[in-house]
């Protein structure tokens, strides 16, 4: 099988016989494309009143003027006869006609424009027949169509969900070969370009291959590829008499249930919701569907902190309320700490209907934080956590190559607050102890003038009473924590219990001893940076996996070492007879990302911050690309279909892991 090297767009026909072409009816002229420019890579483009022509393309394809008479003359017709990116020539061109039925033969369900090496782009109007929708838009019971209810972002979420349900898992493929699929969703829904809606149609991007012999193409089944099956999905996907009303309109409202309870959180004093019902563990745990056996428990809210809400479709439903400030989460191992702590990590997305966790919502900006050796910071005041190092270096502008465990965790609650985290996680089993907590023996046998980390424990009190960022812990042997916390909720047997009282109990009778700090704990980070243009000298960043970038920095970048703590304690760059490479981005820390078009997202977000090299701060540089469109991101050549909208949060903690990243306090 032959991977098709071309992206085919289909646009709106329903009503019009032939040939509208991303709006452009007869007697107009279009010569460019995107962002108003010409179409990337040297494409020229002109729309004639009856057809397209291709003047030139720079990958290697080119397109010559054939024969076959379209409906409507000759002048938008093309004759495929060489295709060098997929080792076409002549003899394996497509069959008499196919080339012209490109532009005509599937109307009126949708046109196909050959116009770039991504994949395919099927568009149409699935909502044209349907019934008008009817949602709450806000608490003041204000209604409204599905196109004025729910913003054009979740809209793209319930179509890009709903696309990849009716593709039947994503897609098509023939025994013989060849093959169209979709951008995967998983469980949790999110806004991509893999389907995209506006007020005239929904648009599908896939990706195809071309069933070959070799590297022969087979033009026969190709043909019927094109014009049989690709047909077929999109009457099956894209036309709304072939969806599943029910399941469409489900699945809307439960994307407007979510938000509108995660909006309502803050005005709660909660930081996370979790119904009664939610199924929280998963198959495995490499595995996010839902576990189903007849051994789930399923989830129950404690009556101490039950929390009653009423949503826009569901009405009211109960859960557990997780309040503002320091919560534990304890209990025996193996008792579904983690589980629940997980749940709560994903709970700043919105989930599909059977998920489990559609009534598991958790404050939009919540971080997880982890213990992460070897990682690379960058000029970072880690003074409330680490300071007084020996030999006199400063930790005002901290900077290293190789973070050990517990720097790694304080650079990392600086980076989430710098960019206004409210709510940070943290599971016992991936934190440093020693950043944890240290005991009172350990205080006896070295003093704190002699220990330069002010372990969690000493500051996390303040995080919720100075900074405003609450904090959800799972503790499972670090007793301590016990005088610190707001809340203590114990779980046994997978079910949750208030064990506040007997944990305050317990602290009276046990006392301990928790340092004060020396120092405040002292502004948020507010640094600048800069991603140099030479990131992207040789190629632009890409994604290689859900938590790995390849970057192809210029020479002269890649012969920079690392910044290392200089005896001023700033971020220095020192030359080396012999440069270490860093050619990937490791983001497999950052537990929170959950599908690699994410990461694919931050990948293009990365080029577009080198093509402006102006110092910003990191809030800025964050919120410019996250306010971006996704398909304004920067796509190679031309319009992107794998990529979804990471949370600013990632986006922020990305870039703090680049080493070529130019910092400064």
């Amino acid at each position: 099988m032959t991977k098709l090297a071309v992206v085919i767009a289909t646009i709106v026909a329903s009503t019009v016989s032939a040939y509208p072409i991303y709006g452009y009816y007869p007697g107009s002229t279009q010569s460019t494309y995107h962002n108003s420019g010409a179409y990337d890579n040297g494409v020229s483009s002109s729309i004639s009143p009856y057809g397209t022509s291709y003047n030139s393309w720079n990958d290697g394809f080119s397109a010559t003027q054939g024969n076959y008479a379209t409906p409507y003359g000759n002048a938008g017709s093309s004759s495929y006869n060489q295709w060098s990116n997929n080792a076409w020539s002549n003899s394996y061109a497509f069959p008499h006609g196919l080339a012209a039925a490109f532009w005509w033969a599937l109307n009126p369900l949708f046109q196909l424009l050959v116009f770039d090496p991504k994949g395919l782009t099927l568009a149409t109007d699935p909502l044209s027949n349907a019934p008008e929708f009817t949602f709450v838009e806000d608490d003041t019971g204000a209604t409204g169509t599905i196109g004025a209810a729910v913003a054009a972002a979740k809209k793209a979420m319930v179509a890009a969900k709903m696309v990849y349900m009716a593709m039947a898992s994503g897609g098509w493929h023939s025994a013989k070969g060849g093959d169209v699929a979709i951008d995967c969703p998983g469980q949790e829904i999110l806004e991509r370009t893999s389907a995209v809606i506006s007020d005239r149609m929904v648009e599908a991007r896939l990706t195809a291959g071309l069933p070959a012999a070799g590297r022969t193409i087979l033009a026969s089944a190709a043909q019927r590829m094109f014009l049989e099956t690709l047909p077929q999905l999109v009457e099956r996907a894209l036309m709304y008499r072939s969806v599943d009303s029910q399941t469409m309109h489900a699945l809307a409202a439960s994307v407007e249930d979510q938000e509108y309870l995660r909006s309502q959180l803050k005005l709660l004093s909660l930081v996370a919701f979790i119904g009664n019902g939610a199924v929280l563990p998963r198959v495995s745990g490499v595995s996010n569907m839902p576990l189903e056996t007849n051994t789930v428990v399923r989830f129950r809210a404690p009556p101490e902190l039950q929390v009653m809400v009423e949503l826009p479709n569901q009405g009211t439903v109960v859960g557990m309320g997780i309040r503002q400030g320091v919560t534990l989460i304890c209990g025996g191992g193996f008792n579904g700490k983690s589980t629940l702590l997980q749940a709560i990590e994903r709970g700043v997305y919105n989930h599909a209907p059977g998920d489990g966790r559609e009534l598991v919502v958790t404050d939009a900006t919540a971080t997880k934080i982890k213990a992460e050796e070897g990682r690379f910071v960058c000029s970072t005041d880690i003074r409330p956590f680490i300071n007084n190092l020996p030999l006199g270096k400063t930790t005002d502008a901290f900077s290293t190559a190789d973070a050990s465990g517990s720097t790694s965790m304080a650079a990392s609650i600086q980076e989430a607050v710098e960019v206004e985290a409210s709510t940070l996680l943290f599971d016992e089993d991936t934190c440093a102890t020693n950043f944890l907590v240290r005991d009172g023996r350990m205080q006896q046998l070295v003093s704190q003038d002699c220990e330069p980390i002010t372990p969690l424990v000493s500051r996390v009190r303040e995080l919720w009473e100075a900074k405003g960022v609450s904090s959800i812990m799972v503790i499972g042997g670090c007793g301590d924590y016990l005088d610190v916390a707001d809340t203590v909720v114990s779980m046994h047997g997978y079910v949750p219990s208030d064990a506040t009282e007997k944990a305050k109990a317990i602290a009276q009778c046990m006392p301990v001893v928790i340092e004060i700090p020396q120092i405040k704990y002292g502004p948020a980070l507010n640094r600048t940076i800069i991603v140099p243009k030479e990131l992207a000298a040789h190629k632009p960043p890409k994604a290689k996996t859900r938590w790995s970038i390849a970057l192809f920095p210029s020479d002269k970048l890649s012969s920079l070492a690392p910044p290392t703590i200089s005896d001023a304690g700033a971020a220095t760059h020192e030359r080396t007879d012999e440069p270490e490479v860093f050619p990937e981005l490791d983001l497999t820390a950052l537990d929170q990302l959950v599908s690699v078009s994410q990461t694919r997202a931050i990948a293009s977000m990365l080029q577009l911050a080198t093509q402006n090299t102006r110092r910003r701060t990191m809030r800025s540089l964050v919120s410019d690309m996250c306010t971006t469109a996704l398909g304004d991101l920067p796509a190679g050549h031309g319009v992107a279909g794998n990529l979804a909208r990471p949370r600013g949060i990632e986006v922020a903690l990305a870039i703090n892991r680049l080493r070529y990243a130019q910092i400064q306090p």
